[in-house]
């Protein structure tokens, strides 16, 4: 199975290139996971966090990343070159005014995904109210919801038994579906904390309670999520990267 999945990763990979290779300006047709930036607040409290969970995805699987930081801003034309966002905070942030909620509700819809980070470590954080109110614009009739551990974000690539981060303030990550797909997960757990490693190889913060069990398990999470958003319910149908990118490519050229 292990051996299936890295070949047909890599045909989408190839698919993607493809569809992406005109633009001259950046190599998208390589993994990227763009840091999302807002005002107010601190959109990058983790800094090496992206770019060491990169550097895991090319180690652990057969996808091609770039391992050059990328932010980018809700209102970017390129936002629908990423299928996959990454935000981050430990601070309270500023409301997204409603042009830049009708945009990232429209990138969610046509096949993005947003990884949603809290890295402040505390329960109930000015962050975690922000990111809550965020969510209730962004999709007001569909509630954010504990993953059920039988979803797919918890065998994509890994087989995990329960989300992990830096510290364990909740046994469980949250998630925002529309018509069957998940397009938001939300973890209180500082993922990108126990990610975050410099260039000399040494670990930039310290696991609270778990030690390097725990860690593994971030890292893994990390993983399946990122492998979920490019094949969604991988055991039933692999093929989804091209359909998101060519969602989000239609959406663009509108």
């Amino acid at each position: 199975m292990r051996l299936i999945l890295s070949i047909i990763i890599g045909l989408m990979g190839i698919i993607g290139g493809l569809l992406l290779v005109s633009e001259a300006t950046a190599d998208y047709s390589k993994m990227t996971l763009p840091l999302l930036k807002y005002q107010g607040g601190n959109y990058n409290p983790r800094p090496e966090a992206v770019r060491s969970l990169l550097a895991q995805l090319a180690g652990r699987t057969s996808i091609e990343v770039n391992r050059e930081p990328v932010e980018i801003a809700v209102t970017d034309p390129n936002l629908y070159r990423y299928p996959f966002l990454y935000m981050a905070g430990n601070a309270a942030f500023k409301p997204f005014p409603e042009k830049e909620l009708r945009i990232l509700r429209h990138y969610l819809n046509f096949g993005g995904f947003l990884l949603i980070d809290d890295n402040s470590s505390r329960a109930n954080s000015e962050f975690d109210q922000s990111v809550r109110n965020l969510i209730a614009k962004l999709f007001p009739k569909i509630p954010l919801q504990k993953i059920s551990r039988d979803h797919s974000i918890f065998r994509s690539f890994y087989l995990i038994n329960r989300p992990a981060g830096r510290i364990l303030l909740n046994p469980f990550i949250e998630g925002i579906s529309v018509k069957g797909r998940t397009v938001l997960t939300y973890s209180t757990n500082d993922l990108g904390g126990a990610w975050a490693r410099d260039k000399l190889g040494h670990w930039n913060y310290d696991i609270i309670a778990g030690g390097s069990q725990q860690r593994q398990g971030s890292i893994r999470l990390g993983v399946n999520i990122v492998m979920y958003s490019l094949t969604l319910d991988y055991k039933k149908d692999m093929v989804h990267l091209p359909i998101i990118l060519e969602r989000l490519r239609r959406y663009h050229s509108k």
